[in-house]
C-alpha cells in the first residue's frame, strides 16, 4: 500500500475513532488529523473539508457491506431470492462493535442531506434486484425492510429481542424468502 493510501485509510480510521468516542457532531478536523498522527494540512490534502471526510467513511460502511454481501452470496445457491437472503444474512454478521460508528453516522446524515446520496442509491439499487429476481416487488420490500428495522433497531440499541429471538426472526425472513408465490407471479414496481 503507498503512503498515500495508507495516509488516507488512517485518517478514515482516525476519524471513525473519534465518532465511537465523541460521535459526528462532536468531530473536528483538527481532532481527526491527531488522532490519525497527521497534519492538518495532511489531512486536507486528502478531505478538504468535514463533509467530504464523512463522505468517504459512509462509502467505507457502504464497501464493507458489499464485500460481506460478497462473501454471503457464495454460500448461497443461484435462485429467485438468493440477493434477498444474502441480505437477510447479512444482518446476523454485522459488527456489533461498530454499532455506536452507525448511529453516529446516522445523525450525520440526517443533519447533512449531501451525505443520503450514496445510500439512497445503495438501498435502491439493492430493493430493485431484490424484485428483480422472480420475487414480487411487494414481497421482497416487506421482507427487506423487516430486515432493516432490525438491523436499525440493534445499531442504535433500542431493538428488544433476545439473541434467540432475534435468530428465529432471520430464520423466519428467510423463510419467507424462500416461498414462493403460486404461479411465479412477479410483482410490479410502483
Amino acid at each position: 500500500m503507498s503512503p498515500r493510501a495508507s495516509s488516507y485509510d488512517a485518517i478514515i480510521d482516525a476519524a471513525e475513532a473519534v465518532v465511537i468516542e465523541a460521535g459526528a457532531s462532536h468531530m473536528t478536523l483538527d481532532a481527526v488529523a491527531a488522532k490519525a498522527g497527521v497534519s492538518k494540512g495532511g489531512l486536507l490534502h486528502h478531505f478538504p473539508n468535514k463533509v467530504s471526510l464523512l463522505v468517504a467513511m459512509v462509502q467505507r460502511r457502504i464497501d464493507m457491506h458489499h464485500q460481506a454481501l460478497e462473501k454471503i452470496l457464495r454460500d448461497i445457491p443461484d435462485g429467485p431470492s438468493r440477493e434477498l437472503k444474502g441480505f437477510i444474512l447479512s444482518i446476523r454478521y454485522r459488527e456489533r462493535d461498530r454499532d455506536s460508528l452507525g448511529a453516529s453516522l446516522s445523525a450525520a446524515v440526517a443533519h447533512d442531506p449531501r451525505l443520503n446520496e450514496p445510500v439512497r442509491k445503495v438501498v435502491g439499487e439493492a430493493y430493485a434486484r431484490f424484485s428483480s429476481q422472480g420475487i414480487p416487488f411487494e414481497k421482497a420490500a416487506i421482507i427487506a425492510l423487516a430486515a432493516d428495522g432490525l438491523w436499525l433497531q440493534e445499531m442504535l440499541s433500542i431493538s428488544p429481542f433476545t439473541e434467540e429471538q432475534r435468530i428465529t426472526i432471520i430464520n423466519e425472513l428467510l423463510r419467507l424468502a424462500e416461498k414462493q408465490v403460486p404461479g411465479g407471479k412477479r410483482g410490479r414496481k410502483s
